[in-house]
């Protein structure tokens, strides 16, 4: 796909599974708004998707990119830019921080989802390790629809 309809083709798809009217529509995020080489890819599906909400999905240890020499960021660090990218088309709160604790035993693991609860005041765990249902229930009651901005 060329570039330039990334997020038009977004914006179509989800559209296409607004049809339904499902409660929820989820779009999965590629790549850090950093990567050197997949932020374009994040922000034509934050820009095409219109997000009412963010979930901040990070690996807690990582400390650079793969492959580059580019430092992961911190918790807020990595909010208040995603938030301020999308504030003047369509804004959107950070709602919670799903982590991906895979390298980490078990204490480590609740160690780095308390830590990203600390740090943020937000929500936090690891959806795949422990189950969706508790970040669910944090995130569920503060999804609003905003509307796009208008000029």
């Amino acid at each position: 796909m060329i570039a330039d309809f990334a997020p038009g083709a977004t914006e179509s798809l989800v559209l296409y599974a607004a049809q339904s009217a499902p409660d929820l529509i989820v779009v999965e995020g590629q790549g850090a708004i950093n990567h050197p080489a997949y932020a374009p890819v994040t922000l034509a599906l934050m820009y095409g998707a219109a997000p009412d909400a963010l979930v901040l999905v990070c690996d807690p240890v990582r400390e650079r990119i793969a492959g580059y020499e580019t430092p992961t960021l911190g918790y807020r660090e990595l909010i208040a830019l995603h938030e301020a990218l999308l504030a003047t088309v369509k804004p959107a709160r950070t709602l919670g921080i799903a982590l991906n604790t895979r390298r980490l035993d078990d204490d480590a693991a609740r160690a780095q989802i308390e830590r990203a609860r600390a740090e943020t005041g937000l929500p936090a765990d690891d959806v795949v390790r422990y189950g969706p249902d508790a970040l669910y229930a944090a995130i569920a009651p503060h999804v609003r629809r905003e509307r796009p901005c208008v000029a």
